[in-house]
């Protein structure tokens, strides 16, 4: 599959480094904050960072374009989160 055939999408599914699978979507918080947010298909753990783009459509765009690699390294630049304790 390659970057067109992605365009669009804000859900990805990747593997990080241990085999874990994991999906990573955008999300529009508040004041502008785009959030990167990470759910693992199995078991728990949360994990959310904050993307570096102006806008959700830019986010939108970096999610579809990024490679798995990029999807790991922001996996593991990103911090627990628990959405009912912190919504955003």
């Amino acid at each position: 599959m390659d970057a067109t055939d992605l365009a669009g999408e804000s859900v990805r599914t990747f593997d990080d480094s241990d085999g874990q699978r994991w999906q990573a979507a955008v999300l529009d918080a508040s004041y502008g904050v785009i959030l990167l947010v990470f759910s693992p298909l199995h078991g728990d753990g949360i994990r959310r960072s904050q993307l570096q783009v102006v806008n959700l459509a830019e986010g939108q765009d970096w999610i579809a374009m990024a490679d798995e690699e990029a999807l790991r390294e922001q996996l593991g630049a990103a911090d627990p989160w628990d959405p009912s304790a912190d919504p955003f």
